[in-house]
């Protein structure tokens, strides 16, 4: 009875796997839209903590000076002190600057920019040589974010590349050709912003086996327990 309730979870395990095997190839066929231009998806910058500003004040004589947004989230400037910068645009944190000072200079105009983007990141997952979590210091675009985690794995389906972007609140996934892109063809190189996801997945084959290994895990983890303690019978009574 025993080996017969062995089979049976055997059985029922590998027609698990293959079901799930199977579920994982129809994902890998299903296609997604390609990436949107940067144009498309206008999003303002917002500064973080580290970011480095710039700013300019008129009339003469001119302030001007830069300043590194420290981990409370804000900036000092000369005659008006700290002023909020975290999480707030160039143009906003200009806007302050110029309602402040106004005491100080009639009709002032103010100008704010980000000299470098230090706060902004994004993760590079899957089947790259190494998987993480890379700042974004200038304009970096997908393929550059891949080579920053040393390129893909030979495992890798390249052309299914997919870019997970925050919209509206929801995930929202994309797919990039990075063979079309290392060929010539940039169309699905796009520009990553904060916050981007690139995932490389891997071949279908590739994601198929994975998929099989973790559905017999349990049982070969049952295997291994009842081999250790025949191993260990035997041994006790040799």
């Amino acid at each position: 009875m025993r080996g017969s309730r062995f089979t049976s979870s055997r059985l029922r395990a590998s027609r698990l796997a293959l079901a799930l095997a199977l579920g994982a190839a129809a994902s890998a066929a299903c296609a997604l839209p390609p990436p949107p231009e940067r144009g498309e998806r206008a999003e303002t910058y917002r500064v973080g903590p580290a970011d480095e500003l710039s700013f300019r004040i008129l009339p003469d004589p001119t302030i001007e000076g830069s300043a590194t947004v420290r981990p409370d989230g804000r900036i000092s400037v000369d005659l008006i002190g700290d002023v909020d910068a975290a999480g707030r645009t160039t143009e906003e944190i200009a806007n302050e600057i110029e309602q402040r000072i106004a005491q100080y200079r009639q009709e002032p105009l103010a100008t704010v920019s980000v000299k470098a983007a230090t706060s902004a990141s994004v993760s590079v997952l899957g089947e790259v040589l190494r998987p993480g979590r890379f700042a974004i210091a200038q304009e970096t675009r997908l393929a550059e974010a891949i080579a920053l985690a040393g390129g893909e794995t030979q495992l890798a389906a390249a052309s299914r590349v997919r870019l997970i972007r925050w919209e509206g609140g929801r995930a929202v996934a994309y797919e990039a050709d990075l063979d079309e892109i290392q060929d010539g063809e940039g169309s699905t190189n796009v520009v990553l912003v904060d916050g981007d996801l690139v995932f490389v997945p891997p071949a279908t084959p590739v994601a198929v086996g994975y998929t099989i290994r973790r559905a017999l895990y349990p049982l070969e983890v049952v295997m291994r327990s009842l081999l250790g303690g025949l191993a260990g019978a035997l041994t006790g009574g040799g």
